[in-house]
C-alpha cells in the first residue's frame, strides 16, 4: 500500500472531513489541497477517537487543474518511541443514494488492523430539480 493517497472530490461542493484514531501510538495526518492549503493534526485513542482538529470541511472551487476533480493528497505518520513513521494508506468509497463517502485507512505496522487512523470525506449531490410542469402533471396522474 502507498504511503500518500491522492483523492479527487467533486467541483464546487462542501466537503465534511472527519478523522479519528484506533491507536495507542499518537498518529499524524498531513492533508494538502490543490490549492496548498495544508491541515495538519494530531491525536490518539481507540475506538474511533475524533482526532483534534480533524473535523473541518473543504469548499471545492468550480474549477481543478484534473478534469477527475479537485485534489487532496493525505499522508499520515504514527509517533512510534519518539519517531514519526510513515504509514501504509489504503482507501476505498461507496454511494447511497445521494450520499457520498471516500474513507482512507491507515497501518502503522504494529497490528496489521488497518483502522490506526481514518480519514472521512462525505459530502451528498442533491437530486436533480424538478419543474412545476413535471410536479403537476405526476400529481394529475395519481388522481
Amino acid at each position: 500500500m502507498a504511503e500518500s493517497v491522492s483523492l479527487y472530490l467533486p467541483l464546487q461542493t462542501y466537503v465534511n472531513v472527519r478523522s479519528f484514531t484506533n491507536a495507542a501510538f499518537t498518529q499524524r495526518v498531513t492533508l494538502v489541497e490543490e490549492d496548498g492549503t495544508r491541515h495538519q493534526y494530531e491525536g490518539s485513542g481507540e475506538h474511533d477517537t475524533p482526532m483534534p482538529g480533524g473535523s473541518f470541511a473543504i469548499r471545492t472551487p468550480a474549477s481543478a487543474k484534473s478534469p477527475r476533480g479537485y485534489q487532496v493528497t493525505i499522508n499520515v505518520d504514527s509517533d512510534q518511541s519518539g519517531t514519526w513513521r510513515p504509514s501504509s494508506l489504503g482507501q476505498g468509497s461507496c454511494g447511497v443514494m445521494f450520499y457520498h463517502l471516500v474513507m482512507v485507512v491507515s497501518e502503522d505496522y504494529i497490528d496489521n488492523d488497518w483502522n490506526d487512523c481514518v480519514v472521512q470525506f462525505t459530502w451528498w449531490v442533491p437530486p436533480p430539480g424538478r419543474s412545476a410542469t413535471d410536479r403537476r402533471s405526476r400529481k394529475k396522474k395519481r388522481r
